[in-house]
Formats: structure tokens, sequence, C-alpha cells
């Protein structure tokens, strides 16, 4: 499967955070605690390819673990901040709603995988997503550790029955 390079761009980069403990203010006294304080002195801006996604939808995409740090740009957050309306105003979150069809042409398009590899990624993330309802449930009624010794049952019959020669 090829990975070819379909960019989306995110990413903090730079955090501080303090606790100032000489803060007597009467807000930290009624709370019992420390004011807190966290402030970002710059961004990166990074371009990541994309992959197939785990999500139990049509066409899932997400964006893969590699990015090309030769593209990457930093800003200051006030610069960045004071000019980013002139040149990508904020989205609401309908416009951020990408569609089945649009994902699958990127994944088909731009990163290379088959509408065989699409289809079979998303059967396998509506199979991860059915385990993990049933292990919700069963975690919820308290069947977990009977499911756990049946589950191991099965391993060591399939293990014993893989070993017998059909010509028993």
């Amino acid at each position: 499967m090829a990975r070819d390079s379909c960019n989306l761009k995110s990413s903090f980069k730079s955090v501080s955070s303090s606790s100032d403990d000489s803060d007597t203010s009467d807000h930290s006294k009624r709370n019992g605690g420390l004011r807190r304080n966290v402030s970002f002195s710059s961004l990166e801006i990074r371009s990541y390819n994309i992959t197939l996604g785990d999500a139990p939808t049509p066409n899932a995409i997400s964006l893969d673990w590699e990015y090309d740090p030769s593209a990457t740009e930093e800003h200051q957050v006030d610069h960045y901040e004071h000019h980013r309306n002139e040149n990508a105003p904020r989205r609401n979150k309908q416009e951020m709603i990408m569609p089945p069809s649009h994902r699958r042409d990127l994944l088909m398009s731009d990163a290379g995988f088959s509408m065989r590899d699409i289809q079979r990624a998303t059967y396998q993330a509506v199979l991860c997503a059915k385990q993990r309802e049933k292990t919700a449930k069963s975690v919820k009624l308290g069947l977990q550790p009977v499911e756990e010794v049946l589950e191991v049952l099965g391993k060591t019959k399939r293990r014993f029955s893989f070993g017998k020669s059909k010509h028993h």
C-alpha cells in the first residue's frame, strides 16, 4: 500500500505551566489549592500524511504518525493569532465534517489505498467496535472473569485439536 502525501496541518509546540505559591487570593484560599497558569509561547504547524483510520465508520481516515520536519512552520502564538483570520478564517463545526465519499477519494488518490484496503480496514474496525461493546457489557454485568476463562479454554481446545492428525 502506498502512502503518498496528503497534508493536513496541526500542532501546538511549547507549553509552559506554573503554579504561583505566593498567590493568596480569596478564590485560591476557598478552593484550597494553588492558582494554576498555563501559557503557549509558540506553535508548530506540521504536515502529516493521511492513512486508513480505525473508527467504525465508512472510509475512516486518520493522520499518520510521521510528518515532514522540513515542511514544519514555527510561529509565535500572538503573531499567528493576529494574522490567522487574514489567511484562514476559523471554520465552524459543520464545515469541518468530511463526507465519506471525500475521505474515500483522499485515501485512494492521495494516499494510494485500494477500495479493497479501505473495505478491509472498515470491516476490522467494526469487528473491534463490536468486541469493545461486548466487553463493556460483560464488565457492567460482572461477567468479565467468566468470559476470560472461557476464552482461555477455547484457545487451549483449539491448540490441542490442531496437534491431532487427521488419520487417527
